[in-house]
């Protein structure tokens, strides 16, 4: 089974169009589906391909419209990746993160995303990215889909939920084992820097557990700064 995304809604968008408007922005058709079961139900997902410069692989983003505490926990912990839509004008939506972080940590799901149309400055007037990540620390990534203009060079709106779709390192990535446009110790330097990155991961994800917070968190900010530059190397 591919690596599966459960995308859902606690605001005004619904979970499917979600799911077509990653789709879109990654160039995919939405006819590429199949069904998944569990337990006594199944799901229809639809196919995403990503493809960086180190591997290129395919994940199943499936729409769920409900209670997602409520879904088997075989489906749970089959998930790789949770991405929430919420309404920002919705402050009651805050007190529902300390559930949803507690599902993430609890099912081992790699990372949360919460999406939003956008943000206030002002906390009187609704939720602020500040107060966001004040609930969900790291556990979940915030992202506004007000528009997909680039900020400084960097993706916003649908195009930087990509991004973190490609960052993220799935369980069925594939290392290229060939390419005649890449001599021959380049891509062996390549894929040496991808598994010395790997290595890293497993050893942080091993050794965490030990460190003091404000440790863990240095090496979590450095082992990040390491992947993204490798993946945006030419």
């Amino acid at each position: 089974m591919n690596p599966l995304v459960l995308v859902t809604s606690n605001g005004e968008q619904i979970p499917n169009q979600i799911v077509k408007d990653i789709l879109a922005a990654n160039g995919n058709s939405a006819d590429k589906t199949s069904s998944v079961s569990f337990g006594s139900c199944t799901y229809v997902t639809y196919f995403c391909d990503l493809k960086t410069k180190y591997y290129e692989n395919t994940i199943a983003l499936l729409p769920y419209e409900g209670n997602i505490c409520e879904l088997p926990s075989e489906m749970l912990k089959a998930t790789e990746m949770l991405i929430v839509y919420f309404d920002a004008n919705n402050k009651s939506f805050k007190q529902q993160l300390p559930e949803l972080c507690d599902l993430v940590a609890n099912n081992d799901i790699s990372l949360g995303v919460l999406l939003t149309s956008k943000l206030f400055d002002d906390v009187n007037q609704g939720l602020t990215y500040g107060g966001i990540k004040e609930s969900c620390k790291f556990q979940f990534d915030v992202i506004e889909l007000h528009n997909d203009e680039e900020d400084n060079g960097e993706p916003t709106g649908y195009k930087e939920v990509i991004e973190v779709l490609k960052n993220n390192i799935w369980s069925n990535v594939k290392v290229p084992g060939t390419d005649d446009d890449i001599p021959d110790g380049d891509l062996e330097e390549q894929l040496e820097g991808f598994e010395n990155l790997l290595t890293s991961i497993q050893n942080f994800k091993r050794i965490s557990n030990g460190m003091e917070r404000d440790q863990m968190l240095d090496e979590a900010e450095k082992l990040a700064e390491l992947f993204i530059k490798m993946m945006n190397e030419d």
